[in-house]
């Protein structure tokens, strides 16, 4: 009997195994090289790789980009795992705009991607019904109509075709890639929707102002407390304004305080706006990506995203807690730039819509390092396509003394 035994449980197991080899293999397949050959998930110091083409098939290059375009990255490392969101199209050639996502492994010592997966897109009859775009995501605890969820995304949705009016919006899920629930719910016992979370009437916004949107998360205690920062174009100004949330319960959330993002230290013009932001805990220090302005300066079509994105910190360790700077006008800190994105690093005359590679609670993945995904692109005529469809995400890094 236990000769038997032991015979048929080395059958099993010889089995499990094929099985189970056999599922490694078919999940390792989902997984192809969509950009340049990278084996870490950031590159050397000084290297700018594309992290991802639209399509394997196709070019990227002066003239051999599908109608399809990718920029505004959202990138999380979890698990070993790179989660990336961004702005892309649909339909070949139609410019209208959803999130897009896509999961990243090292596949046999080179980082792969799985085929993109649109988790948003726009809703009819609602705020977000032309447009969805510029996604950022972060971890935590949040509660909406008596679920509690992983994941909170904040992005730009608008009505008017124009691109004016923008406001921003949250949507949260138990996963990366979804399914994502809009929180197009109400406060309880109110008729006050919670969605846009920050609408352009929060500001003096004219009916061909920009509006409100870029936004950047970070979380602040690793549960419901979050830092939300959203670029303002309006007749008060363009600026970035920041606000702190208790996002724990979303039907019932808290506006903590609020705030404009400080420009101490910024170089040529005193403007802060498109910029992402990651935290590093262990020296309290933020980090901030920016396009540089006044946009366009060479005359070139498009004439109204950056040339240049800058790196930039502050040190906010004089601070028993560190997110108090954004919101206090007595600060003695400012921000000191840590290196820049030209054409010259990347090889593309516009470099911008940017954002940090941060772990999934929008803090530092590496001390040592700055990893900065961004848009690069090429020049075009006047219709948006011809510039559009060169939008594709890249990536490098920067050394941290």
């Amino acid at each position: 009997m236990n000769k038997k035994f032991s015979l048929l449980s080395l059958v099993i197991i010889a089995l499990l195994c094929g099985c189970q080899k056999q599922n490694n293999n078919q999940t390792m397949k989902e997984y192809e090289q969509y950009g340049d050959e990278m084996t870490d998930f950031l590159p050397n110091p000084g290297e700018v790789k594309l992290l991802f083409r639209h399509s394997l098939e196709e070019t990227v290059g002066d003239d051999g980009e599908d109608y399809f375009y990718n920029y505004c990255p959202s990138i999380k490392i979890e698990n070993n795992e790179m989660n990336a969101f961004y702005c892309t199209n649909k339909d070949w050639g139609n410019v209208t705009d959803y999130i897009g996502y896509r999961n990243g492994k090292i596949v046999d010592g080179t980082l792969k991607f799985k085929k993109e997966e649109i988790v948003i897109g726009p809703t009819e009859d609602t705020w977000d019904q032309r447009h969805t775009c510029d996604p950022t995501v972060i971890k935590g605890e949040f509660k909406y109509e008596n679920e509690t969820y992983e994941y909170l995304m904040a992005y730009l949705g608008c009505i008017p075709s124009d691109c004016t009016l923008n406001e921003t919006g949250i949507a949260v899920s138990h996963s990366y890639n979804g399914p994502w629930v809009k929180c197009n719910g109400y406060k309880t016992g109110t008729t006050e929707s919670i969605n846009p979370i920050v609408p352009y009437s929060d500001f003096d916004c004219a009916t061909n102002s920009w509006g409100t949107g870029q936004p950047s998360l970070m979380s602040i205690d690793k549960k419901g407390r979050v830092l939300l920062l959203t670029t303002v174009g309006c007749k008060s100004g363009s600026f970035m304004d920041v606000r702190e949330y208790d996002f724990s319960d979303i039907n019932n959330y808290q506006l903590i305080r609020q705030s404009k993002v400080f420009t101490d230290g910024i170089e040529g013009t005193k403007r802060v706006n498109n910029a992402d932001y990651c935290y590093d805990a262990e020296n309290k220090k933020f980090f901030m990506a920016k396009g540089r302005s006044p946009f366009g300066g060479d005359g070139q079509t498009p004439n109204f995203i950056a040339d240049t994105v800058d790196v930039y910190f502050v040190d906010a360790s004089s601070y028993d807690n560190p997110f108090d700077i954004f919101f206090d006008n007595g600060r003695t800190k400012g921000w000191e730039r840590i290196g820049s994105i030209t054409k010259a690093l990347s090889g593309y005359p516009r470099n911008h819509n940017t954002g940090l590679v941060t772990d999934a609670y929008g803090h530092m993945y590496r001390t040592d390092r700055i990893g900065v995904a961004f848009t690069s692109s090429q020049y075009g005529s006047v219709s948006a396509i011809t510039y559009l469809k060169t939008y594709r995400i890249f990536i490098t890094t920067f050394l941290l003394n």
